[in-house]
């Protein structure tokens, strides 16, 4: 009786993260390309961050140190996507040099 309680409660989850999944997938994905596309190169690395930070969202990598002058590169990933979903940025010292989506490819460091 118990184990036909716990299957029954296993099934009950698994139908509200079935309907929950993809809502939480279609808002993350859109707030991460919401802020990506107000990232303009030539900006700032602070203003940056500061749109970022309005949207909820931070790198969740990031290669290189903008502080002392050098080439970076930082992505904001989607937590929701199996086959990946993020917003790239690259930048030189303090300034943006070039954003772009990647979808549905390799997510390398």
């Amino acid at each position: 009786m118990k184990t036909q309680q716990a299957l029954v409660r296993l099934l009950q989850y698994s139908i509200i993260v079935v309907m929950i999944y993809p809502l939480y997938y279609v808002w993350e994905t859109d707030n991460i390309k919401s802020a990506c596309q107000q990232i303009k190169p030539g900006m700032s690395y602070n203003n940056t961050m500061l749109i970022l930070d309005s949207y909820g969202l931070s790198f969740s990598r990031v290669n290189g140190d903008y502080a002392q002058g050098e080439k970076w590169k930082g992505l904001i990933e989607s937590k929701a996507s199996f086959n990946g979903y993020a917003c790239e940025i690259r930048g030189f010292g303090n300034q943006i040099a070039g954003v772009r989506m990647i979808k549905g490819e390799q997510i390398t460091p």
